[in-house]
């Protein structure tokens, strides 16, 4: 029953930042399916960093469901890029691990190795998002290409300071 709760609140919580995010941040966006700085890019790592593979069903489920029901998206597209957004941060995540020999508790990490996660992740995330607009017959031309993997790493950088600094402020109170 907990793996299904966590799924279910990564989920909901993904919907509410996605509502959330088109709410109030429209003005970022450069296409349906790009943002200039895209926020919740962060999001996805940090799921996947504290809950793993329950992370990443959760991603896809709310990520469906907001491309649906917030944004518009056809069903194929939401699931498609839903899974594709969601396996980027694993697959970087434990490639990032291994290259650095960092175990799970971030003992140790440096500002630098966190920077390279989020570039790794960032360039994962471009060349399966680029890889299906290119099979979709959508624009995946440089441009496209760089405003994806730029608005991933602001968005990345941008949550992990709000979160680093949310820990120090909840820690000060």
């Amino acid at each position: 029953m907990r793996p299904i709760a966590i799924t279910l609140s990564i989920a909901s919580i993904w919907v509410l930042l996605d509502f959330l995010n088109t709410s109030f941040f429209g003005f970022l966006q450069v296409s349906p399916f790009i943002a200039s700085i895209y926020w919740l890019s962060g999001v996805r790592i940090v799921a996947v960093i504290l809950f793993g593979w329950l992370g990443v069903i959760g991603l896809i489920v709310g990520y469906f469901i907001g491309g649906v029901y917030i944004r518009g998206f056809n069903p194929q597209d939401a699931i498609i890029l839903g899974i594709l957004s969601a396996l980027a941060p694993m697959i970087a995540y434990k490639t990032w691990q291994k290259i650095n020999d960092i175990k799970d508790d971030f003992d140790g990490v440096s500002f630098y190795e966190l920077i390279s996660l989020v570039l790794l992740y960032s360039f994962i995330v471009t060349s399966f998002r680029g890889s299906y607009f290119f099979l979709t017959g959508r624009p995946s031309d440089p441009y496209n290409l760089a405003l994806i993997f730029s608005s991933n790493v602001l968005g990345a950088i941008i949550m992990m300071y709000l979160i680093k600094y949310g820990q120090l402020l909840y820690r000060k109170i």
